[in-house]
Parts: structure tokens; C-alpha cells; sequence
């Protein structure tokens, strides 16, 4: 806490308390990238007064506080057992790290998003990911195929009782050590504990150009991200080819790099959708041998 106790003056301290709680104040879908006119305000305030580097040491103290506040409260206690373990450790990382410079303290940059997510709980950690749990699945998926593809599409979503409220996982570059098939099971089995909480989500929904079934020729080591939701009654949606998918796909991997200059690849968007009660299931059978839990 060596961040807060440096900058903490009453009017700082206030600002603190009235951040957090407008960070917090929530409608039932507003994603964990969301955050109010009162937040914005109050660190446009903070920058004016003591420019940049003020409002980074600003938004250090903000994760500082809200762990200190939540622990208080015992807010972090409702968590499951195996999803408790998880955000704990994550909790550890953020409250040892005491860096009031780094460029990502900004309230427009993913990565303090999701580390504020950590800490004031709009996000859990689950694994090898984080879950947002104020989502739902966007209507325009549904068509991305045609009009055959649609009924399919719809159907599907209609059987599962609609569009939201959806868990939807994201990872995040501070937990890319844990990205394994362990690391994915530990997630999905996660989502399991977590359906008992509110508010009562229909089921979790992934996006990312590694659910592309070419990956099975191009990439098989991958292939696991969408096979194991897919073959436990998941269901593949078409997103978008290129976009976002070219840069990302191609950042690690020559193999890929190639073969898109050669035209023989070509990066594609899939979010993958698979309902409570299937994921249940496989958390059931898949995992018997883990523990004794029985998810429902």
C-alpha cells in the first residue's frame, strides 16, 4: 500500500472513496470497459491538478484501495472455492506491485480495465481467464452466415432462453502464463461454480481468431480452445474475416505469416457459445476425478 500512504491527503482520500463507488455503481450489462461520466470526471480532475503522472499514481492508489475496502467488507468471500483460490493470487500480484508510472495506468487502457475489474470484482478470475459477467451475446451474430445458417444460428440461442445475461471470457497479459489445456479447463470449470452466483447467466461466450477450425491444419496445437467447448455442445458462430484477426494471428507465428502472403491462410473471427447446462455437464463428467463438487 506504499502508493496510497504516499499520495493520501483528505481531498485525495475523497476522491478515492467517490471514484470507486461511481466505478462501481452498475447497470445489469455495463462490461467491465465501461466506466461512468463521475469516474471520468474525477481522474480528468486529478490529471489537471497534477498532470499525467498524478493520475497514474492516482489510479495505483484507486486498485490499492478498492482491495483494502473489499477485504473489509468481505466482498471477495462470496467467490466459489476453486474461482477464490484463482482471484487470490491475482489479488497478491496487483497489492505487491507498487509501480505508479506504467503507461497502461490509464482509465482507457484495457489492461487497467481488467486489472480494476480484479479488484472490485466486475471481473473474476477463472483460471486462465478473466470472466465478465455483465454481458450479452450481440443479435447481429446470427446473420453473419446467411439466412440458412440463421435459423441454425437462432435457434440454438432461442433453445438456451435467449440473448443475456452471458458470461463472456477474456484473457489478459498479465495471466498469459496460465493459457494451457489445464488452464482452459480450470476456467470453464470455473464458469461451472460460478453459475450459482447472479445473475443467473445462460452461459459463457468466447471470441478470438484461435476458434477458427483452419487452425485444426494450420496450428493443431490450438485446436483444443475450440474442441473442447465444441464437442460438449458448444456452438460456432462466424464473427469476421480479417480485421483485428490478421494482427493477432500472425504476431507469433512465421508459419501462419507465411501462408497468409501466400494467400493460403486467411484469418477468421469465431465466438464460440456454449450454454449452462451443457458446460455443467462436462464440468460433471470431466472432472469426477478432480474433487468431489457436483456443479448445477
Amino acid at each position: 500500500m506504499r502508493v496510497l500512504r504516499q499520495m493520501l491527503t483528505p481531498e485525495t482520500d475523497s476522491l478515492l472513496k467517490e471514484f470507486i463507488g461511481a466505478a462501481t455503481n452498475l447497470d445489469s450489462l455495463d462490461n467491465y470497459k465501461y466506466f461512468n461520466a463521475t469516474a471520468e470526471r474525477i481522474v480528468e480532475h486529478i490529471k489537471g491538478t497534477q498532470g499525467a503522472s498524478g493520475s497514474r499514481a492516482f489510479l495505483r492508489a484507486v486498485l490499492e484501495r478498492t482491495i483494502s475496502i473489499w477485504i473489509s467488507e468481505g466482498r471477495y468471500q462470496q467467490l466459489p472455492p476453486l474461482c477464490a483460490r484463482f482471484h487470490a493470487a491475482q489479488l497478491d500480484r496487483i497489492a505487491k506491485d507498487n509501480n505508479a508510472a506504467a503507461d497502461w495506468l490509464d482509465l482507457g487502457d484495457d489492461l487497467f480495465q481488467k486489472e480494476f475489474g480484479i479488484v472490485s470484482l466486475r471481473l473474476y478470475v477463472a483460471g486462465s481467464n478473466l470472466v465478465d459477467h455483465r454481458c450479452g451475446i450481440p443479435r447481429s451474430i446470427i446473420f453473419r452466415e446467411g439466412l440458412i445458417r440463421a435459423f441454425s444460428n437462432l435457434r440454438f440461442i432461442l433453445y438456451r432462453k435467449g440473448f443475456k445475461p452471458y458470461f463472456q471470457g477474456h484473457l489478459h497479459k498479465f495471466m498469459l502464463s496460465s493459457l494451457s489445456e489445464e488452464g482452459r479447463n480450470d476456467f470453464y470449470r470455473c464458469c461451472a461454480e460460478l453459475f450459482a452466483l447472479p445473475p443467473n447467466s445462460l452461459g459463457v461466450f468466447c471470441s478470438s481468431w484461435y476458434y477458427d477450425p483452419a487452425l485444426d491444419r494450420i496450428s493443431p496445437w490450438l485446436s483444443y480452445l475450440r474442441k473442447i467447448p465444441v464437442s460438449n455442445g458448444a456452438q460456432l458462430f462466424f464473427v469476421e474475416e480479417g480485421g483485428v484477426a490478421i494482427n493477432y494471428s500472425l504476431a507469433k507465428s512465421q508459419t501462419r505469416r507465411r501462408l497468409y502472403e501466400e494467400g493460403k491462410y486467411h484469418p477468421r473471427t469465431y465466438m464460440f457459445v456454449w450454454g449452462r447446462n451443457d458446460l455443467i455437464a462436462w464440468a460433471n463428467k470431466a472432472h469426477a476425478d478432480k474433487d468431489s463438487r457436483h456443479y448445477n
